[in-house]
Protein backbone atom coordinates (compact mmCIF):
# COMPACT_ATOMS: atom_id res chain seq x y z
CA UNK A 1 0.00 0.00 0.00
CA UNK A 2 0.92 3.06 -1.06
CA UNK A 3 2.51 5.67 1.34
CA UNK A 4 3.11 3.60 3.93
CA UNK A 5 6.53 2.98 6.05
CA UNK A 6 8.95 0.43 4.74
CA UNK A 7 8.81 -2.95 6.71
CA UNK A 8 12.76 -3.25 6.77
CA UNK A 9 15.12 -2.35 8.91
CA UNK A 10 17.09 -0.63 10.07
CA UNK A 11 13.78 0.69 12.46
CA UNK A 12 15.81 3.47 14.18
CA UNK A 13 13.35 5.77 16.11
CA UNK A 14 10.65 3.78 15.24
CA UNK A 15 11.10 1.23 17.36
CA UNK A 16 13.55 3.05 20.06
CA UNK A 17 13.78 0.32 22.93
CA UNK A 18 14.50 -2.35 20.79
CA UNK A 19 11.09 -4.69 20.86
CA UNK A 20 12.43 -6.27 17.49
CA UNK A 21 15.36 -7.70 18.88
CA UNK A 22 13.40 -8.74 21.65
CA UNK A 23 11.16 -10.59 19.31
CA UNK A 24 13.71 -12.48 17.31
CA UNK A 25 15.47 -13.29 20.69
CA UNK A 26 12.63 -15.72 21.68
CA UNK A 27 14.25 -19.01 21.19
CA UNK A 28 17.45 -17.97 22.98
CA UNK A 29 14.81 -17.19 25.70
CA UNK A 30 13.04 -20.39 25.97
CA UNK A 31 16.94 -21.76 26.31
CA UNK A 32 17.99 -19.46 29.05
CA UNK A 33 14.89 -20.02 30.62
CA UNK A 34 15.82 -24.02 30.34
CA UNK A 35 19.47 -23.42 31.73
CA UNK A 36 18.48 -21.55 34.52
CA UNK A 37 15.78 -23.72 35.47
CA UNK A 38 18.52 -26.84 35.31
CA UNK A 39 20.70 -24.84 38.01
CA UNK A 40 17.98 -23.34 40.08
CA UNK A 41 15.20 -25.99 39.91
CA UNK A 42 12.12 -24.10 41.05
CA UNK A 43 9.94 -26.96 43.09
CA UNK A 44 6.60 -27.08 44.30
CA UNK A 45 6.75 -26.89 48.62
CA UNK A 46 3.84 -29.61 48.55
CA UNK A 47 3.84 -32.72 46.17
CA UNK A 48 -0.18 -33.30 46.11
CA UNK A 49 -2.17 -29.93 45.91
CA UNK A 50 -5.69 -30.02 45.73
CA UNK A 51 -5.53 -27.55 42.72
CA UNK A 52 -2.94 -25.50 41.41
CA UNK A 53 -4.19 -21.84 41.28
CA UNK A 54 -2.00 -19.09 38.87
CA UNK A 55 -2.75 -15.54 39.99
CA UNK A 56 -1.47 -12.71 37.56
CA UNK A 57 -2.21 -10.18 35.04
CA UNK A 58 -1.45 -8.86 31.61
CA UNK A 59 1.98 -10.78 30.11
CA UNK A 60 2.59 -12.24 33.48
CA UNK A 61 -0.65 -14.46 33.23
CA UNK A 62 -0.94 -15.28 29.60
CA UNK A 63 2.27 -18.03 30.20
CA UNK A 64 -0.06 -19.68 32.50
CA UNK A 65 -3.09 -19.47 30.20
CA UNK A 66 -0.55 -21.49 27.34
CA UNK A 67 0.54 -23.68 30.48
CA UNK A 68 -3.05 -24.65 31.27
CA UNK A 69 -4.53 -25.28 27.87
CA UNK A 70 -1.43 -27.22 26.76
CA UNK A 71 -1.82 -29.79 29.76
CA UNK A 72 -4.90 -31.27 28.84
CA UNK A 73 -4.57 -34.68 31.27
CA UNK A 74 -4.06 -32.82 35.01
CA UNK A 75 -5.54 -34.82 37.29
CA UNK A 76 -6.60 -32.08 39.12
CA UNK A 77 -8.27 -28.68 38.60
CA UNK A 78 -5.53 -26.10 37.01
CA UNK A 79 -7.59 -22.22 37.46
CA UNK A 80 -5.80 -18.81 36.24
CA UNK A 81 -7.31 -16.52 37.73
CA UNK A 82 -7.00 -12.82 37.13
CA UNK A 83 -8.84 -10.56 40.30
CA UNK A 84 -8.17 -9.45 43.05
CA UNK A 85 -9.45 -12.28 45.11
CA UNK A 86 -9.36 -15.88 44.71
CA UNK A 87 -12.45 -18.43 44.83
CA UNK A 88 -13.74 -20.09 47.71
CA UNK A 89 -12.31 -23.33 46.55
CA UNK A 90 -8.54 -21.82 46.59
CA UNK A 91 -7.67 -22.74 50.09
CA UNK A 92 -5.21 -24.41 52.58
CA UNK A 93 -4.92 -27.47 50.29
CA UNK A 94 -4.09 -25.92 47.03
CA UNK A 95 -1.22 -24.62 45.97
CA UNK A 96 -0.66 -20.95 44.66
CA UNK A 97 1.83 -19.55 42.43
CA UNK A 98 1.73 -15.64 42.64
CA UNK A 99 2.84 -14.56 38.72
CA UNK A 100 4.35 -10.79 38.36
CA UNK A 101 7.18 -9.56 36.25
CA UNK A 102 7.61 -6.59 38.37
CA UNK A 103 6.68 -7.92 41.22
CA UNK A 104 4.45 -4.90 41.86
CA UNK A 105 1.41 -5.63 40.32
CA UNK A 106 -1.51 -4.59 42.42
CA UNK A 107 -3.98 -7.25 41.75
CA UNK A 108 -1.32 -10.12 42.52
CA UNK A 109 0.14 -8.65 45.35
CA UNK A 110 -3.73 -8.81 46.56
CA UNK A 111 -4.04 -12.21 46.21
CA UNK A 112 -0.43 -12.87 47.59
CA UNK A 113 -2.03 -11.95 50.72
CA UNK A 114 -4.88 -13.75 50.40
CA UNK A 115 -3.31 -16.61 49.82
CA UNK A 116 -0.89 -16.43 52.61
CA UNK A 117 -3.85 -15.77 55.04
CA UNK A 118 -5.61 -19.02 53.88
CA UNK A 119 -2.82 -20.76 54.72
CA UNK A 120 -2.29 -21.93 50.80
CA UNK A 121 1.29 -23.21 49.54
CA UNK A 122 2.62 -20.47 47.89
CA UNK A 123 5.32 -19.87 44.87
CA UNK A 124 6.33 -16.43 43.00
CA UNK A 125 7.58 -15.63 39.83
CA UNK A 126 9.12 -12.05 39.81
CA UNK A 127 11.92 -10.53 38.50
CA UNK A 128 12.07 -8.39 42.04
CA UNK A 129 9.96 -5.85 43.88
CA UNK A 130 7.09 -6.30 46.51
CA UNK A 131 6.19 -10.03 45.38
CA UNK A 132 9.82 -10.84 45.76
CA UNK A 133 9.92 -9.71 49.14
CA UNK A 134 7.06 -11.28 50.05
CA UNK A 135 8.73 -14.89 48.68
CA UNK A 136 11.22 -14.04 50.70
CA UNK A 137 9.62 -13.14 53.57
CA UNK A 138 6.92 -16.26 53.65
CA UNK A 139 10.24 -18.64 52.60
CA UNK A 140 8.43 -19.56 49.43
CA UNK A 141 10.03 -20.72 46.11
CA UNK A 142 10.63 -18.05 44.45
CA UNK A 143 11.72 -18.22 40.52
CA UNK A 144 13.18 -14.59 39.26
CA UNK A 145 12.35 -13.52 36.27
CA UNK A 146 15.47 -11.27 34.06
CA UNK A 147 14.40 -8.09 34.34
CA UNK A 148 14.77 -5.10 31.73
CA UNK A 149 12.03 -6.40 29.41
CA UNK A 150 8.96 -5.24 29.56
CA UNK A 151 6.33 -8.22 30.84
CA UNK A 152 4.97 -9.68 27.51
CA UNK A 153 8.22 -9.85 25.80
CA UNK A 154 9.31 -12.38 29.02
CA UNK A 155 6.22 -15.07 28.37
CA UNK A 156 9.08 -17.81 27.36
CA UNK A 157 10.57 -17.12 30.88
CA UNK A 158 7.32 -17.39 32.60
CA UNK A 159 6.52 -20.00 30.39
CA UNK A 160 9.05 -22.76 30.69
CA UNK A 161 8.89 -22.90 34.13
CA UNK A 162 5.51 -23.57 34.60
CA UNK A 163 5.38 -26.30 32.05
CA UNK A 164 8.53 -27.89 34.00
CA UNK A 165 6.47 -27.32 37.51
CA UNK A 166 3.74 -29.11 36.50
CA UNK A 167 5.79 -32.05 35.29
CA UNK A 168 8.01 -31.90 38.53
CA UNK A 169 3.80 -32.30 40.42
CA UNK A 170 3.24 -35.75 38.11
CA UNK A 171 0.71 -33.71 36.20
CA UNK A 172 1.99 -33.46 32.71
CA UNK A 173 5.24 -35.26 30.67
CA UNK A 174 8.87 -34.11 31.14
CA UNK A 175 8.46 -30.86 28.38
CA UNK A 176 12.16 -30.29 27.80
CA UNK A 177 12.12 -32.29 24.33
CA UNK A 178 9.22 -30.51 23.31
CA UNK A 179 10.83 -27.21 24.16
CA UNK A 180 14.15 -28.28 22.62
CA UNK A 181 12.64 -28.95 19.25
CA UNK A 182 10.18 -25.48 19.95
CA UNK A 183 14.32 -23.48 20.07
CA UNK A 184 15.06 -25.30 16.74
CA UNK A 185 11.85 -24.71 15.05
CA UNK A 186 11.49 -20.78 15.86
CA UNK A 187 15.26 -20.29 14.64
CA UNK A 188 14.64 -21.94 11.82
CA UNK A 189 11.52 -20.07 11.44
CA UNK A 190 13.37 -16.80 11.85
CA UNK A 191 14.15 -17.99 8.12
CA UNK A 192 10.91 -16.81 7.08
CA UNK A 193 10.21 -14.19 9.45
CA UNK A 194 13.43 -12.56 10.26
CA UNK A 195 13.10 -8.91 10.63
CA UNK A 196 15.93 -8.54 8.02
CA UNK A 197 13.73 -10.59 5.55
CA UNK A 198 12.50 -8.61 2.53
CA UNK A 199 8.76 -8.12 3.09
CA UNK A 200 8.01 -10.07 -0.70
CA UNK A 201 9.08 -13.22 1.21
CA UNK A 202 8.05 -12.67 4.82
CA UNK A 203 3.98 -13.96 5.82
CA UNK A 204 4.35 -11.70 8.79
CA UNK A 205 5.58 -8.12 6.80
CA UNK A 206 2.86 -9.29 4.16
CA UNK A 207 -0.36 -9.73 6.56
CA UNK A 208 0.39 -6.26 8.81
CA UNK A 209 0.45 -4.87 5.52
CA UNK A 210 -3.03 -6.71 4.43
CA UNK A 211 -4.28 -6.14 7.87
CA UNK A 212 -3.81 -2.24 8.03
CA UNK A 213 -5.83 0.10 8.74
CA UNK A 214 -9.21 -2.90 9.36
CA UNK A 215 -10.98 -3.85 12.58
CA UNK A 216 -9.25 -7.30 13.53
CA UNK A 217 -11.47 -10.28 14.73
CA UNK A 218 -9.33 -13.50 15.81
CA UNK A 219 -11.06 -16.44 16.50
CA UNK A 220 -9.80 -20.57 16.75
CA UNK A 221 -11.26 -23.76 18.47
CA UNK A 222 -11.61 -24.37 21.35
CA UNK A 223 -7.91 -25.73 24.00
CA UNK A 224 -4.19 -24.47 23.32
CA UNK A 225 -4.97 -22.87 20.69
CA UNK A 226 -7.03 -20.34 21.94
CA UNK A 227 -4.71 -19.24 24.91
CA UNK A 228 -3.02 -18.32 21.98
CA UNK A 229 -5.49 -16.14 20.44
CA UNK A 230 -5.45 -14.51 23.39
CA UNK A 231 -1.94 -13.71 23.31
CA UNK A 232 -2.24 -12.47 19.59
CA UNK A 233 -4.59 -10.30 20.91
CA UNK A 234 -2.58 -8.78 23.72
CA UNK A 235 0.09 -7.96 21.40
CA UNK A 236 -1.86 -6.11 18.99
CA UNK A 237 -3.44 -4.26 21.68
CA UNK A 238 -0.29 -3.34 23.37
CA UNK A 239 2.54 -3.56 20.44
CA UNK A 240 0.46 -2.04 17.60
CA UNK A 241 -2.36 -0.45 19.66
CA UNK A 242 -5.19 -1.78 17.96
CA UNK A 243 -8.35 -2.98 19.08
CA UNK A 244 -8.77 -6.71 18.24
CA UNK A 245 -11.45 -9.09 19.40
CA UNK A 246 -11.59 -12.69 19.63
CA UNK A 247 -13.62 -15.72 20.05
CA UNK A 248 -13.67 -18.86 20.42
CA UNK A 249 -15.93 -21.61 18.48
CA UNK A 250 -18.70 -23.35 18.87
CA UNK A 251 -19.61 -20.64 21.18
CA UNK A 252 -18.94 -18.46 18.67
CA UNK A 253 -21.47 -20.21 16.44
CA UNK A 254 -24.12 -19.87 18.97
CA UNK A 255 -24.35 -15.87 19.20
CA UNK A 256 -21.65 -14.00 17.50
CA UNK A 257 -22.28 -15.28 14.36
CA UNK A 258 -25.39 -13.48 13.74
CA UNK A 259 -23.03 -10.51 13.44
CA UNK A 260 -22.34 -11.72 9.85
CA UNK A 261 -25.58 -11.92 9.11
CA UNK A 262 -26.27 -8.57 7.05
CA UNK A 263 -23.11 -6.91 4.68
CA UNK A 264 -22.24 -3.59 6.07
CA UNK A 265 -19.55 -1.20 5.70
CA UNK A 266 -17.93 -2.43 9.36
CA UNK A 267 -17.88 -5.55 8.05
CA UNK A 268 -16.10 -5.11 4.59
CA UNK A 269 -13.90 -3.33 7.36
CA UNK A 270 -12.82 -6.04 9.02
CA UNK A 271 -9.69 -8.47 9.07
CA UNK A 272 -10.65 -11.86 10.55
CA UNK A 273 -7.66 -14.36 11.56
CA UNK A 274 -8.44 -17.93 11.75
CA UNK A 275 -5.51 -19.61 14.16
CA UNK A 276 -5.63 -23.34 13.45
CA UNK A 277 -3.76 -26.44 14.90
CA UNK A 278 -3.99 -29.80 13.42
CA UNK A 279 -5.07 -31.29 16.70
CA UNK A 280 -8.49 -29.16 15.75
CA UNK A 281 -11.49 -31.95 16.12
CA UNK A 282 -13.22 -32.66 12.82
CA UNK A 283 -16.28 -30.66 13.95
CA UNK A 284 -13.97 -27.96 14.92
CA UNK A 285 -12.38 -27.96 11.88
CA UNK A 286 -15.91 -27.54 9.85
CA UNK A 287 -17.33 -24.75 12.14
CA UNK A 288 -14.26 -22.70 11.39
CA UNK A 289 -14.38 -23.26 7.55
CA UNK A 290 -17.95 -21.93 7.98
CA UNK A 291 -16.97 -18.52 9.72
CA UNK A 292 -14.70 -17.65 7.21
CA UNK A 293 -17.12 -18.65 4.64
CA UNK A 294 -19.82 -16.60 6.40
CA UNK A 295 -17.32 -13.61 6.68
CA UNK A 296 -15.78 -13.36 3.26
CA UNK A 297 -19.71 -13.77 2.18
CA UNK A 298 -19.59 -10.03 4.00
CA UNK A 299 -16.68 -8.38 2.93
CA UNK A 300 -14.30 -9.38 5.70
CA UNK A 301 -10.64 -10.35 4.69
CA UNK A 302 -9.77 -13.55 6.18
CA UNK A 303 -6.72 -15.01 6.48
CA UNK A 304 -5.75 -18.33 7.99
CA UNK A 305 -2.66 -19.38 9.90
CA UNK A 306 -1.26 -22.85 11.33
CA UNK A 307 1.13 -23.92 14.06
CA UNK A 308 3.93 -25.62 12.57
CA UNK A 309 6.19 -28.75 14.85
CA UNK A 310 5.00 -31.71 15.51
CA UNK A 311 4.96 -31.14 19.29
CA UNK A 312 1.86 -28.87 21.33
CA UNK A 313 4.36 -27.09 22.60
CA UNK A 314 6.14 -26.32 19.95
CA UNK A 315 3.65 -25.84 17.18
CA UNK A 316 1.84 -22.76 20.23
CA UNK A 317 5.24 -21.20 20.19
CA UNK A 318 5.45 -20.85 16.83
CA UNK A 319 2.35 -19.48 16.71
CA UNK A 320 3.25 -17.39 19.52
CA UNK A 321 6.52 -16.49 17.47
CA UNK A 322 4.28 -15.37 14.37
CA UNK A 323 1.78 -13.27 16.12
CA UNK A 324 4.39 -11.16 18.18
CA UNK A 325 6.13 -10.36 14.96
CA UNK A 326 2.65 -9.47 13.03
CA UNK A 327 2.15 -7.16 16.02
CA UNK A 328 5.63 -5.28 15.64
CA UNK A 329 5.26 -5.21 11.84
CA UNK A 330 1.64 -3.77 12.39
CA UNK A 331 2.92 -1.36 14.66
CA UNK A 332 5.65 -0.04 12.81
CA UNK A 333 3.06 0.81 9.73
CA UNK A 334 0.72 2.36 12.39
CA UNK A 335 3.71 4.21 13.47
CA UNK A 336 3.52 3.78 16.61
CA UNK A 337 6.57 2.63 19.31
CA UNK A 338 5.66 -0.77 19.79
CA UNK A 339 7.31 -0.85 23.53
CA UNK A 340 5.49 1.94 24.77
CA UNK A 341 2.24 1.94 26.98
CA UNK A 342 1.67 5.27 28.31
CA UNK A 343 -2.27 4.94 28.57
CA UNK A 344 -1.26 1.51 30.94
CA UNK A 345 0.78 3.70 33.04
CA UNK A 346 -1.14 7.02 33.19
CA UNK A 347 -4.25 4.30 33.86
CA UNK A 348 -2.27 2.99 36.89
CA UNK A 349 -2.15 7.15 38.38
CA UNK A 350 -5.35 8.32 37.31
CA UNK A 351 -6.32 5.21 39.55
CA UNK A 352 -3.41 5.98 42.68
CA UNK A 353 -4.84 9.34 42.92
CA UNK A 354 -8.30 7.75 43.23
CA UNK A 355 -7.49 5.76 46.00
CA UNK A 356 -5.28 8.47 48.00
CA UNK A 357 -8.29 10.90 48.29
CA UNK A 358 -10.64 8.10 49.36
Amino acid sequence: MSGLPSLEPPFGERDRAGMAALIEALPDHIEQALERNEFEPWRAPVREPALLAVGGMGGSAIAAELTAAAADRCPRPFLVVRDYRWPACVGRDALVVLSSNSGNTEETLALADQAAGRGASCMALASGGALAERARAHSWPLHRLPGGMPPRAALFHGWVPLTLLLADLGWADDPRPAWREAVALLRDRRRELGMAVPEATNPAKRLARALHGRTLQLCSGPGAVAAVVTRWRQQLNENAKVFAHSAVVPEHNHNEIVGWQVQRPATRAIGLLLLRDLEDPAEVSARLDLVAEFAARQGAAVHEIRGQGESRLARLASLVQFGDSLSLHMALLGGVDPTDIASIDQFKRRLAERKSVR
